[in-house]
């Protein structure tokens, strides 16, 4: 951070600005638009303004601490801004392949390896133990079953090899929760027998709390801090602390956090994180350095991860790992731009592990700790997460703590009214997703079957695009079946704005979906059901003065089933309230107007298409 006692001005030229001279050159410029209509609200209820001042600076004495020091906002490095490059590799059976790939990534210029494990039992530790340096190279393992029988393997191999376990590297991330869903209670003795088995390994963390599967379900940043905090401390409570002295169960602990694309909050969470931290370190009595022992892992966001258009996931990995490293974290792993529907491939395998590459190589962000610092609008917004993630943590701790909040469906909740106002902002637009929602592709081939992807297990439905991709893949399908796409038409009546900006929606939405669109303007219901009622079309949405919604539905949405009784899907591009009843009882099948939820008229269009 700047030192403000310094004499000396970097531009001694320029004079200072005051709030006063920003707020009249933006209203300056603007000419007569309302200044007010910049400021916008996130999900998580933050007001954001289009300038910070000094003015802005938060009060709390944390925001002006060194890196290295107490309570550990700026990261506790302190000579350079270092972080592990790992890639993730799945195993199966043995795991023998997966070791030589481990080999030959970690020479291609990855930091460390995450192994992602179905069952640890029939893992050859030992074969691992004999290709891979596990005192040099750090090793992670995400174990769904048998994870300490895992770890009791992996760990007696070293000692018959009389490797000092003090030297291991790396994490374990078990599934302790032991239903997925309801979270209904958390496995404190086979948590408690991992981290005594690496009592003798510090730089080894037994216990990683996954903080991103809230993430990538749709949570808010606020929800995800709050809950894994929560999570950590239902853990330590939960321990036994007479074997496990609770600063060795903090040593032992690590967050795994998602990165999503909300570039300048992803920074602040991170340092928010370690802020509260530091708190909750303070409320169970340990030193103040053990809050500066916290390892955070970060990895790309899936909630943001696109099936279509999927290089533009590369533009997201980039940002959201600038965003990780920026913010101070110690590991990161970057998902493969196409892992939505394609198994795992050498090349983009690569591009993933080469993103932090480049970031440190050829960006030297590894080169200044907390270039956040100094940052007025990241101060504010780190102070801004940090007390309202706080808030919640306390109120999920005044519902009895994580399991008690969880049985009550309260953590579910508020993840489900989260996700569900994404999902929401995202079909009318308010919510971009470059390539899906908004610019799609029109030229975009697909390699593989889309049937064979909607219907399978891997295929994951709480991704933020989910809708539109099963939207355009059923179109996919339409097209290869009848070798041609679904066409959609927008009659466009009236002269009035909001009609026309009713009818630009609908021909987005449609083109986004991987139709053939098309407006036409009629001046009366009566010609545009003439001009229209012989097209082939297989949707029409009508585009009308909402004073005539009454006159033209009669005219032209049951003159439309007179002629087709199972012709294409009439849409109204409005939200007709009260006349819904009638206007359904004339024809109309559906009604999509900015801000509606779009998953019952996709369905129902799908059901046509297929």
């Amino acid at each position: 951070m700047t030192d403000t006692s310094s004499s000396e001005a970097l531009f001694p030229e320029f004079g200072p600005v005051t709030a006063e001279q920003w707020a009249a050159k933006i209203k300056q410029d603007l000419k007569g638009a309302d200044p007010n209509d910049l400021h916008w609200q996130s999900y998580e209820g933050i007001v954001v303004a289009p300038f910070y001042t000094k003015d802005n600076r938060p009060a709390d004495a944390a925001f002006y601490t060194a890196p290295g020091q107490y309570p550990y906002l700026r990261t506790p490095k302190t000579n350079q801004n270092n972080w592990l490059n790992y890639q993730v590799i799945r195993v199966s059976g043995k795991g023998r392949e997966a070791v030589d790939k481990a080999v030959e990534v970690l020479r291609k210029g990855a930091d460390g390896i995450h192994f992602i494990l179905e069952q640890g039992y029939d893992f050859d530790t030992v074969y691992l133990i004999e290709q891979i340096d596990l005192t040099q190279v750090p090793v992670a393992y995400t174990v769904s079953t048998e994870a300490a029988n895992f770890l009791h393997h992996l760990l007696a191999g070293l000692t018959r090899k009389k490797v000092n376990l003090n030297q291991l590297q790396g994490f374990l991330k078990c599934s302790p929760i032991l239903s997925s869903e309801n979270y209904k209670q958390l496995d404190m003795e086979h948590v408690q027998h991992l981290m005594e088995q690496t009592l003798d390994s510090p730089n080894f963390y037994a216990l990683t709390i996954n903080g991103s599967h809230f993430s990538n379900k749709g949570a808010t940043l606020v929800q995800e801090v709050a809950i894994t905090l929560s999570i950590a401390v239902c853990y330590t409570n939960g321990l036994n602390c007479d074997i496990l002295p609770v600063e060795r169960i903090f040593q032992n602990m690590q967050f795994h956090l998602a990165v999503g694309t909300n570039y300048f909050f992803e920074i602040a969470k991170f340092r928010a994180v370690r802020l509260l931290w530091a708190k909750i370190v303070e409320a169970f009595g340990a030193p103040a350095s053990v809050a500066g022992a916290l390892s955070i892992h970060a990895s790309t966001s899936r909630w943001h991860q696109t099936t279509l258009d999927p290089h533009t996931n590369l533009l997201r990995h980039t940002t959201e790992v600038m965003s990780a490293v920026i913010g101070g974290v110690n590991s990161v792993e970057v998902e493969p731009f196409d892992s939505t529907f394609r198994k795992a491939n050498d090349f983009s395998e690569r591009i993933a592990r080469n993103i932090p590459i480049i970031l440190k190589e050829e960006a030297y962000l590894d080169q200044a700790i907390d270039p956040a610092a100094g940052s007025y609008y990241l101060e504010y917004l780190t102070q801004q997460i940090a007390e309202k993630a706080w808030a919640l943590f306390q109120d999920i701790e005044s519902r009895g703590g994580f399991i008690p909040a969880s049985n009550t469906g309260y953590i579910n909740n508020l993840i489900k009214e989260a996700s569900s106002q994404k999902f929401k902002d995202i079909a009318s637009g308010k919510e971009v997703i470059l390539g899906t929602n908004k610019y799609p592709n029109p030229n975009e081939k697909h390699d593989f079957d889309p049937e064979d992807l909607i219907q399978s297990k891997q295929f994951d439905n709480t991704r933020a695009a989910y809708s539109y991709e099963v939207m355009r893949l059923a179109t996919e399908l339409h097209y290869r079946k009848k070798n041609r796409r679904p066409h959609a038409l927008v009659v466009h009546i009236g002269n009035a704005l909001q009609e026309h900006i009713h009818a630009s929606f609908a021909r987005e939405f449609f083109t986004c979906s991987g139709f053939t669109t098309q407006v036409l303007k009629f001046d009366t219901p009566s010609a545009a059901l003439g001009a229209v009622k012989e097209m082939d079309v297989q949707v029409i949405v009508m585009a009308a003065p909402e004073n005539e919604f009454d006159k033209f539905a009669e005219a032209f949405a049951t003159g439309m089933r007179a002629q087709h009784r199972q012709g294409p899907a009439l849409i109204l591009a409005d939200d007709p309230l009260h006349l819904k009843d009638e206007l359904r009882a004339h024809g109309f099948d559906e009604f999509l107007f900015q801000g509606c939820d779009t998953v019952e008229i996709i369905a129902r269009i799908q059901e046509r298409l297929m």
